[in-house]
């Protein structure tokens, strides 16, 4: 029983996903964004938890409803500092879409170490939470930092680029609005996967 409700969770997520994109032309990768690899089957993010703030967990589906540009970084890695800041741009420029920055750090500090970083080099971004022992990195096949993934809105991974770019460069925020503006338009989907995702959390 157990499988066949995470077989369903899967398909119906990978149903949605390639039927949002697939009649709209090929999303433009190029330039800036040329390293950004598209998921020729978007596949479903991992729902490992994240330490947040509270020192609660969190998991990806409080998001779920929206895409999510999901970062990992560290305070020690300095492509990260670079990216950073513009990734702060984004999420402001793009705040009245539905669209949300998500910093996932893997400083073992945790957020003493974190916080105290990102208020002295001015990053705005409340989606920020911790990843000190990896679990979730592993879970997403990080390999290197920083790693970006666009996440959609169905909690499935889109593609990713791995390396530090300006995430506010007219390339990046193109390819952004791309799937953006080809968000999928059938809420029932999205509610299919969300009662069998709820469904499956109360019977197990």
């Amino acid at each position: 029983m157990l499988k066949l409700f995470l077989t369903l969770i899967v398909i119906a997520s990978i149903f949605v996903s390639v039927s949002a994109y697939s009649d709209h032309g090929k999303p433009p990768i190029q330039g800036i964004v040329n390293n950004f690899t598209e998921l020729s089957r978007p596949a479903p993010a991992s729902i490992t938890p994240l330490l947040s703030r509270d020192q609660g967990q969190i998991t990806l589906e409080t998001y779920h409803g929206k895409f999510v540009l999901l970062n990992f970084w560290a305070t020690w890695c300095v492509p990260c500092m670079h990216e950073l800041p513009s990734l702060s741009r984004l999420n402001a420029q793009l705040s009245d879409e539905n669209f949300q920055v998500i910093l996932v750090s893997q400083d073992r500090g945790g957020f003493k170490q974190t916080d105290k970083f990102l208020k002295k080099h001015k990053i705005d971004i409340s989606g920020a939470f911790i990843d000190n022992k990896l679990k979730y990195s592993r879970a997403m096949k990080i390999n290197a930092i920083p790693t970006t993934i666009l996440i959609g809105p169905t909690g499935t991974e889109i593609g990713r680029l791995v390396g530090s770019i300006e995430w506010d460069h007219p390339e990046a925020i193109a390819l952004i609005n791309y799937y953006l503006k080809h968000e999928i338009k059938d809420k029932g989907k999205i509610s299919l996967i969300k009662k069998i995702r709820r469904y499956f959390s109360k019977s197990f």
